[in-house]
C-alpha cells in the first residue's frame, strides 16, 4: 500500500505543468531552420555567424558564445539524438524541480560544458545541447540518492537504474571520433554539484520571488546572447537559395569550394577577355566552354556573408552576360564598339573584381582568406 507522503509525491510530480523543457526543445528546432535557411549547418560561416563555441572569437570578447552553442547543432542526427533526451530527460527535472530551477540546471550546466569544451579544446569549435543533457542525466542521478529516504522507494530506484544505463551508453558513443567528451563530462558533474545544493520544488511549494527573479534573470541572458549574435551577424543571408544550397550538402566545397568558384570565374572572364579583344572570334568557343564551367561552380558556390553573397551574385550576372555576348560574336563573326572595352560588362566585371578585393582584405582572415597578388 503507497503511504500518504508517497502519494502526494506522485500527484505533485504527474499534475505539475511542463512548460520550460518544451520551450527549450522548439528553441532548438527553430535554430538549426534559421541556420539551415543561412546556407545550413555544416557550413563554417554559418556556424561561426550562429555563435558556436570558438576560442579566438570568445578571446577577443565575444563571450555570449558561453551560452548560444548550447542550441545549435550540427546536422539532423545531433538534434535529433539531444532532443530526443530532451524531450524525455526534461519533464521529469522541470516535474521534480520546477520551471525557474529547471532553467537555471538546464543553463547552467549547458555553459559548464562549453567551459570545458574551451579549456580542453582550444583549437575546436563546438556546439550542441550535450552538455545541458548530461547535465540534467547529472542532476536526476544526485537527486536519487539524496532524496532516497524522502520519495517513494521504487521512484528513486527505476530512476538511478535508468539514468546509469544512459550515462554508460553516452559515454560509450562519447568515445566516437569528433564528440566533445569533455563538453558531455564537464556537463554532468556540473549537474551533479547543482544537484546537492538546489533543493526540488516539493509538493504543495510555490516558487518564491527569488527563484522567479532568477528565472527571468536567464531568460534574459540567453535572449540577449542571441541578440548579440543578431547584431554582429556577418554570415550568410537567410534566403531559399541559401537553403537548397544547404540542403544539398555543399560542405563538400566549403571555403575552398568559394574560393574556387571565385577565381574560376574571374579566370574565365578575363581569358574570354583577352580573347575579345584580339579579334580572333574562332577562339571564342573554348573561352565560351570555360565560362560554362566557371558559371556552374558560381551557380553552386557557398555562401560566407551577406556582402560575399552580393558580389558572387554580381560576380554570376557577368559571367553570364559574358557568355551570351560571346554567343552573339559568334553567330554574327565580328565584336561590337558601342561599349568601353572588349565586352558590354568589362567595365562592370573591373568594379566587381575591385570590391571583391576589398571585402577580402576587410572580412577575409575571417574565412581564411586573402588576396595574392
Amino acid at each position: 500500500m503507497i503511504e500518504q507522503q508517497d502519494q502526494d509525491f506522485l500527484r505533485a510530480f504527474w499534475e505539475r505543468r511542463v512548460v520550460v523543457a518544451y520551450v527549450l526543445f522548439a528553441l532548438n528546432i527553430l535554430i538549426f531552420i534559421l541556420m539551415t535557411f543561412a546556407g545550413g549547418w555544416t557550413n563554417e560561416a554559418t556556424q561561426l555567424a550562429f555563435g558556436v563555441k570558438s576560442n579566438p572569437e570568445i578571446n577577443n570578447g565575444e563571450i555570449w558564445r558561453f551560452v548560444t552553442p548550447i542550441f545549435i547543432h550540427f546536422g539532423l542526427m545531433h538534434l535529433a539524438f539531444n532532443s530526443y533526451a530532451l524531450w524525455i530527460l526534461g519533464p521529469h527535472v522541470e516535474k521534480l524541480y520546477g520551471p525557474a530551477r529547471f532553467l537555471f540546471l538546464y543553463v547552467m550546466t549547458g555553459i559548464a560544458g562549453v567551459v570545458a569544451s574551451y579549456f580542453y579544446h582550444p583549437t575546436d569549435v563546438s556546439a550542441g545541447a550535450s552538455g545541458a543533457i548530461f547535465g540534467l542525466l547529472g542532476v536526476l542521478l544526485v537527486f536519487s540518492f539524496k532524496y532516497r529516504k524522502s520519495v517513494p522507494a521504487f521512484f528513486t530506484k527505476a530512476l538511478s537504474r535508468g539514468i546509469l544505463i544512459t550515462i554508460v551508453i553516452n559515454v560509450v558513443i562519447g568515445l566516437l571520433p569528433q564528440i566533445d567528451m569533455s563538453a558531455h563530462l564537464g556537463g554532468l558533474v556540473a549537474g551533479g554539484m547543482l544537484a546537492l545544493v538546489v533543493p526540488y520544488q516539493r509538493p504543495g511549494e510555490i516558487s518564491g520571488r527569488g527563484y522567479k527573479a532568477l528565472e527571468s534573470v536567464l531568460v534574459l541572458l540567453v535572449a540577449l546572447s542571441f541578440l548579440e549574435v543578431a547584431v554582429h551577424y556577418n554570415g550568410p543571408g537567410l534566403s531559399f537559395q541559401n537553403l537548397s544550397a544547404g540542403l544539398a550538402g555543399n560542405r563538400s566545397v566549403g571555403i575552398g569550394g568559394f574560393i574556387e568558384a571565385i577565381n574560376a570565374g574571374q579566370a574565365a572572364f578575363e581569358k574570354s577577355d583577352e580573347e575579345l579583344s584580339s579579334d580572333n572570334v574562332r577562339n571564342l568557343q573554348r573561352s565560351r566552354e570555360d565560362l560554362a564551367k566557371a558559371i556552374q561552380l558560381m551557380q553552386h558556390i557557398p555562401s560566407l556573408s551577406g556582402p560575399a553573397d552580393q558580389l558572387s551574385s554580381e560576380l554570376l550576372d557577368l559571367l553570364q552576360k559574358q557568355y551570351a555576348y560571346i554567343e552573339e560574336v559568334e553567330r554574327s563573326g565580328k565584336t561590337r564598339s558601342d561599349f568601353i572595352g572588349a565586352s558590354p560588362v568589362s567595365s562592370r566585371y573591373k568594379r566587381n573584381k575591385q570590391a571583391i578585393e576589398e571585402w577580402v582584405n576587410r572580412e577575409g582572415s575571417r574565412y581564411g582568406i586573402q588576396n595574392t597578388n
